[in-house]
């Protein structure tokens, strides 16, 4: 059976699409985008479709899709809110996962959301705040390390990760 070399776990704006390809080019392995694969599965866009559809149909989609990834090669990033599904938190045990860490308030930096104004800004942050508190438990429960990324550029998470990758 194939397994991923490395997943990668949290909110959006930690970083895992960009550092997920730079280990993967590293280590001369596939890079595995769930958020992708999901929206090809769907054959529409992830928003378009949670909108119309709603998040429970989104999420079983998201949940077929992100276990089937748990079984190819190379570095998988998990889309985010995949770690809500207990089938997925299964499919986890036994791998290396790396939960890359961040606030929000690095997070809404890093996907260019503080120009949205504050009232928008706010609205969002607290929907991440809210977001994340449900989360965090999950990212914990299913890594088995974690990198806090606030500070570190793509290049420095992904020297972080590798070098504990020797480490271990």
């Amino acid at each position: 059976m194939r397994r991923p070399a490395l997943v990668l776990v949290g909110i959006p704006g930690t970083g895992k699409s960009e550092v997920g390809r730079l280990i993967a080019e590293a280590l001369d392995v596939p890079f595995v985008e769930v958020d992708d694969l999901v929206e090809t599965a769907l054959d529409t866009p992830a928003t378009e479709y949670f909108a119309t559809t709603g998040e429970e149909a989104y999420r079983r989609a998201e949940e077929q899709v992100a276990v089937a990834a748990l079984d190819l090669d190379g570095v998988v990033a998990l889309s985010s809110g995949a770690v809500t599904s207990a089938p997925v938190r299964a499919a986890l045990n036994g791998l290396r996962v790396v939960w890359l860490r961040t606030t929000v308030a690095a997070a809404t930096r890093r996907l260019s959301m503080n120009s949205l104004g504050m009232a928008g800004l706010v609205a969002i942050r607290n929907s991440m705040d809210a977001m994340l508190a449900e989360r965090a438990r999950w990212y914990a429960m299913v890594s088995t390390e974690v990198v806090d990324t606030d500070r570190l550029t793509a290049e420095q998470v992904a020297a972080t990760v590798m070098g504990q990758q020797g480490a271990q």
